[in-house]
């Protein structure tokens, strides 16, 4: 992981946090790949961000306005790179035939009636790290209500996350593209993952105390820099009023080449989304 960040980050001022995970984990892959590095300097960030404003649209067309971050990748209007952004530019640039896709957790993939708030960040970052049992690779996680990406690279459980769900989490480890390469490693305990509060150089992180598109405490006022997808399959609509509110996303590795496109997103429970 230092290898891939250490000459690509910290990210440019303004919302370039996801273009900073995304390139760093095409960095990762490659070199995990025996390829050379594609991404050399922080200048990377603004190259595929210009980069993408001609490059990259989504099956359906893309949303409008369009950001000079995301280019027209996004299919939410969104201030910074939407999650579909980031599954685009870590694929496109991956080697061949490496594949990354959104995946989404909201409780009633996995459940029949809801479990407390805490129960479903558990059963989230199960789905997380059997990506990293999986794949060694680390996982592009929304962060902060959508407000922020980090790379999780670790997370520490006293249960087996292949064979228990939830497994017995007890803390996370991920890199935050807002530090410089050598301080931006963060450990911290599931509590805190979950219940917020955590102070960094760059500020308090919510962490997963929000779903996506949550601004203050869950169900409490709504981030409008991260709006729902406006265009294609997963607008929502009257029968499915969410796609990523009210839940959780991450870009992971994954083996699905029957959908080479990332415009297709996945359950928690790996199943192909066909409508929000």
């Amino acid at each position: 992981m230092d290898l891939a960040i250490q000459s690509i980050w910290p990210q440019h001022s303004g919302p370039y946090c996801g273009l900073a995970t995304g390139l760093a984990a095409v960095n990762f892959t490659d070199h995990t790949q025996g390829f050379s590095m594609r991404f050399t300097s922080r200048s990377a960030q603004i190259t595929v961000a210009t980069a993408n404003q001609s490059a990259g649209k989504s099956h359906w067309g893309y949303a409008k306005p369009t950001n000079v971050v995301a280019g027209i990748t996004n299919i939410a209007p969104d201030f910074g790179t939407d999650p579909r952004s980031i599954a685009y530019m870590t694929m496109h640039y991956a080697p061949a035939k490496t594949y990354f896709h959104d995946y989404i957790y909201r409780w009633q993939f996995s459940n029949a009636t809801q479990p407390a708030f805490t129960a479903q960040v558990k059963q989230a970052m199960t789905n997380v790290a059997r990506a990293l049992e999986t794949w060694h690779e680390p996982v592009n996680v929304t962060i902060n209500g959508g407000l922020h990406s980090v790379l999780v690279t670790g997370i520490n459980s006293l249960t087996d996350p292949a064979t228990t769900y939830p497994a017995q989490i007890t803390s996370v480890i991920y890199r935050d593209p807002m530090a410089a390469p050598s301080i931006s490693r963060f450990e911290v305990d599931v509590a805190t993952w979950a219940g917020g509060h955590f102070s960094t150089p760059a500020g308090v992180y919510s962490l997963w105390s929000l779903y996506y598109g949550d601004q203050f405490k869950v169900g409490d006022g709504k981030n409008t820099s991260d709006p729902e997808p406006t265009v294609g399959t997963y607008r929502p609509t009257s029968s499915h009023p969410v796609h990523w509110y009210r839940g959780f996303t991450w870009i992971q590795r994954d083996s699905h080449s029957g959908y080479p496109s990332p415009d297709y997103s996945f359950t928690s429970t790996d199943a192909v989304m066909t409508s929000p």
